[in-house]
C-alpha cells in the first residue's frame, strides 16, 4: 500500500494527545488521512465508515474503554481485519496482558516515542493489506464454493458428470455417519461405506455383488417391496422406514431414502441409498413415553390412595371400636376381627399403589446392600419354596446406598416372589451385587441417574422368561401375566415406584425360556454414621395423656373420630375444620396448645402453612403432621424433613395413641413445625 494512501484512525479522549498524534502521522506519512475522535462509539462509526488501516486507541476513557471497544471491533467480520495498536500511560504488566486479550495487536506506552509509533503504524498497514486480501481471497472462495454446492444438489443431469462428482465425493462418503448403499440398475451392491459396516456387521468385500437382501428380517411383506421397486424403477424417490436384519440376527430400525441416477438419455444405471439407524433413538422415545404413561398412571394412582387411606382410617378405627366393645366370646367380635383384616389388605394395596406413584414416605439412611441381602436370604426361602435354590454373589467391599432399608427389603422380597413365580417347576435365583464406576456408556443409557460411582443389585431366575412385549409393560400398575387371582398386577409397579423414589433406576433383561435378570442401579453412598433415635428401653409408651391437643382435619369423619380417640385417652380436644378456622379457635381458647394435630393436604392453607404460622404466634409446643400420601409440604422428593413428626393413614387407634405420647414426651426439636 502507498503511504500516502495511508488512513490512521486515533480514539483517544484527550484533545492534545489526537492534535500530537494528528502531527506525527502527518509528518511521517504525507498524504495520510488521520481521523480522530474522543469517543469510543464514535470511534466505531468512523471504523466502519472510514475502513481505517490501523486504529491508535486509548485504554482509558469514559463511559466506553479501549478494552470494550477492541472487542467490539474484533466481534465485526469485517472490522477485525483492523489492527489495533493500544496507548496508555499506564506501564503495569496487567494491561498489556488484558489489551491482548481483548483482541489488540500492538501495545505503546506514552509518552510516545515517534520512531516507535510510526514504525508501528508501517506494521499495522502492512498486516491490514494482507488481512484485507486473504480476506477478499476467503470471500471469493466461499462464493466458488457456494456456487459449486448449489450446482451438485440432489439429483446428477448427465452421467459423465455424476461420474466425476462421485470421485470427489468418495471420501465425505466413507466418513458419513449414515449408511451409503451404491446399486446398479438391478439392485446389485457395487458401494458400501464403513457405516454400512458398523451398523450391520458385514464387510464391504460380503456384499459386493449382492442385493440388499442379505439384510432381508422377514419383518416386511412381498407388497412392501413391491411398492419400493414400483417406486424407484420409475424414476421416483422412495422413503420410508423398514426393519432389517444385521450379520448376527439382532434387527434394527432404518429410516431410508432411495434415488434413481439416470444418465444422459434419462435412463436408470443406479440407485443411491442413504440409511439412517434409528434404533437407539426409538428406544429413548419408546422409554419416554412409557415414562410419560407411568407419571400420569402414577399421579391417579396417588390421588386415589390419598382419598381411599381417609375411608380405611374410619373403618379402622371404628371396627376397632366395636371389636373391644365386646367380650371374647362375642360372634361379632370375630366379624370385627374380619373388617380390621380386610382394612389391613386394602392399607397394603394403597401402599402399593403410592410406591409405584412415589408419593410414599421414606426414611432414608446409609445401609450395606450385601447385608440387606445377606440377612434375607434364610427369609427368602422360605417364601419361595424348597425346589428353588438361592444363591448370592457378593460384592467384597460394601455397597452402601442411601435408601429406606425397609423399603429396600420390599424391592427385594418382590422381585423373589416374581421370580418364584416364574420358575414353577424350580430352578436357581441369584442375588448379586457390584459396585460400578458409572461410566458414559452406563450414563446414556440411564440419563436420569446420578453421575457418579453406582451400586447395582441384580436378581437373577432362570424361570420362563418374558417377550419384548410383556417386559414393555413389566411395571406398569395391574398389569400381570398371571391368571386370575393369583396376583393383583403391583409387585413390579412397586419395585419401580421406590426404586425411583430413593433416586436410582431399575432394568430388566429377559427372552423367552431364558429367565430374567432384574437390575437395580442406586448412587454410591458414603460410609457415615447414621442418628438412629429409639426408645431407651424398647418399652411400648403409654397410651394417655392429659394435655391440650388441637386437632385440624377438613375430613368431618375423621374430625370427629380423631375427636373421639384423643379424648378417650384423656386429652382435651380443640377441633377445627380448616386453617383459618383452627386460628380462630386458639385465638378464643386463649392460651398455647402442647400439641398441633394437623392433616397435611387441606384446601385453603394447608397443615403446613398451618403449623408455621402457628409457631410464629408461639401457640403450640409441637406439632404431629398426618396424611394418606405424601406432597412437598414436609418432604422432599418422598423423604420426610429431619425434626418432622408424622402419622401415616390409614392408622389404627392404638397407633394414634402411642404417637401422641411419643411426640409428646420426645424433645420438641423431633416435632416442630
Amino acid at each position: 500500500m502507498a503511504e500516502n494512501k495511508l488512513k490512521v484512525l486515533a480514539i483517544d479522549d484527550k484533545p492534545d494527545n489526537l492534535t500530537v498524534l494528528k502531527a506525527v502521522v502527518g509528518d511521517a506519512f504525507p498524504g495520510a488521512a488521520v481521523f480522530t475522535t474522543t469517543d469510543g462509539r464514535q470511534g466505531l462509526e468512523l471504523a466502519l465508515a472510514r475502513d481505517p488501516d490501523v486504529i491508535l486507541l486509548d485504554i482509558v476513557m469514559p463511559q466506553m474503554d479501549g478494552y470494550e471497544v477492541c472487542q467490539r471491533l474484533k466481534a465485526d467480520a469485517r472490522l477485525k481485519l483492523i489492527p489495533v495498536v493500544f496507548l496508555t500511560a499506564t506501564k503495569n504488566k496487567e494491561s498489556r496482558i488484558k489489551a491482548l486479550e481483548a483482541g489488540g495487536d500492538g501495545f505503546l506506552t506514552k509518552p510516545l516515542e515517534e520512531a516507535e509509533l510510526t514504525a508501528q503504524i508501517r506494521a499495522m498497514a502492512k498486516i491490514k493489506a494482507a488481512n484485507t486480501a486473504q480476506f477478499m481471497k476467503m470471500e471469493r472462495l466461499e462464493v466458488l464454493v457456494s456456487e459449486r454446492t448449489r450446482a451438485l444438489e440432489q439429483e446428477l443431469e448427465e452421467r459423465k458428470a455424476a461420474q466425476a462428482e462421485r470421485e470427489k465425493l468418495m471420501t465425505a462418503i466413507d466418513q458419513a455417519g449414515e449408511i451409503i448403499l451404491i446399486t446398479d440398475a438391478e439392485g446389485n451392491i457395487e458401494y458400501a461405506n464403513p457405516a454400512f459396516e458398523k451398523v450391520t456387521g458385514y464387510s464391504r468385500a460380503e456384499v459386493l455383488g449382492k442385493t440388499p437382501r442379505v439384510l432381508k428380517s422377514g419383518k416386511q411383506d412381498a407388497a412392501f417391496y413391491g411398492s419400493l421397486w414400483g417406486d424407484i424403477s420409475s424414476g421416483k424417490t422412495w422413503e420410508r422406514r423398514m426393519v432389517n436384519k444385521r450379520k448376527d440376527g439382532t434387527f434394527y430400525t432404518e429410516v431410508s431414502t432411495i434415488s434413481p441416477v439416470l444418465d444422459a438419455a434419462g435412463r436408470i444405471v443406479n440407485y443411491v441409498a442413504v440409511k439412517r439407524d434409528i434404533t437407539e433413538q426409538l428406544r429413548l422415545e419408546n422409554q419416554f413415553l412409557q415414562s410419560q404413561k407411568m407419571e400420569a398412571v402414577g399421579v391417579l394412582a396417588g390421588g386415589v390412595a390419598h382419598d381411599f387411606n381417609n375411608i380405611l382410617t374410619a373403618i379402622k378405627a371404628y371396627a376397632g371400636f366395636i371389636r373391644n366393645d365386646l367380650p371374647p366370646e362375642a360372634p361379632m367380635r370375630a366379624d370385627a376381627g374380619e373388617i380390621l383384616t380386610a382394612a389391613d389388605r386394602a392399607g397394603t394395596l394403597t401402599r402399593q399403589l403410592l410406591a409405584f406413584s412415589r408419593r410414599q414416605i421414606l426414611a432414608p439412611r446409609v445401609v450395606d446392600m450385601n447385608k440387606i441381602v445377606g440377612d434375607m436370604t434364610k427369609m427368602l426361602s422360605r417364601v419361595i419354596g424348597e425346589d428353588i435354590k438361592i444363591g448370592t454373589e457378593l460384592e467384597p467391599a460394601p455397597c452402601l446406598a442411601l435408601v429406606d432399608p425397609g423399603q429396600l427389603e420390599q424391592v427385594v422380597l418382590n422381585l423373589a416372589v416374581n421370580a418364584r413365580d416364574a420358575m414353577p417347576k424350580g430352578g436357581k435365583l441369584t442375588l448379586q451385587t457390584a459396585i460400578l464406576a458409572g461410566d458414559a456408556g452406563l450414563s446414556a443409557a440411564h440419563p436420569d441417574l446420578p453421575r457418579g460411582p453406582l451400586v447395582c443389585l441384580k436378581v437373577r431366575d432362570t424361570g420362563t422368561g418374558m417377550t419384548g412385549e410383556v417386559k414393555a409393560r413389566i411395571f406398569e400398575p395391574f398389569y400381570t401375566t398371571k391368571e386370575q387371582g393369583k396376583g393383583t398386577g403391583l409387585g413390579l409397579s412397586t419395585v419401580f415406584g421406590i426404586v425411583k423414589q430413593s433416586g436410582g433406576e431399575v432394568t430388566v433383561s429377559s427372552e423367552p425360556a431364558k429367565g430374567a435378570t432384574f437390575s437395580i442401579y442406586l448412587p454410591l453412598a458414603e460410609n457415615t454414621v447414621q442418628d438412629i433415635r429409639a426408645n431407651k428401653d424398647g418399652q411400648a409408651a403409654a397410651k394417655t395423656g392429659s394435655e391440650t391437643v388441637l386437632l385440624v382435619e377438613d375430613d368431618e369423619s375423621l374430625r370427629r373420630l380423631g375427636a373421639r380417640i384423643l379424648k378417650s385417652s384423656g386429652y382435651t380436644v380443640l377441633a377445627a375444620a380448616s386453617g383459618a378456622e383452627a386460628l380462630t379457635v386458639l385465638e378464643d381458647h386463649g392460651k398455647p396448645v402442647d400439641l398441633l394435630v394437623t392433616d397435611v393436604v387441606m384446601p385453603g392453607m394447608t397443615g403446613r402453612d398451618l403449623a408455621l404460622e402457628i409457631a410464629r404466634r408461639k401457640q403450640a409446643g409441637r406439632t404431629l403432621y398426618m396424611s394418606g400420601y405424601t406432597d412437598d409440604a414436609i418432604v422432599k422428593h418422598g423423604v420426610l424433613e429431619p425434626g418432622i413428626a408424622f402419622i401415616y393413614k390409614p392408622f389404627t387407634v392404638e397407633a394414634l395413641a402411642l404417637k401422641l405420647r411419643e411426640v409428646l414426651d420426645g424433645p420438641a426439636d423431633q416435632a416442630k413445625a
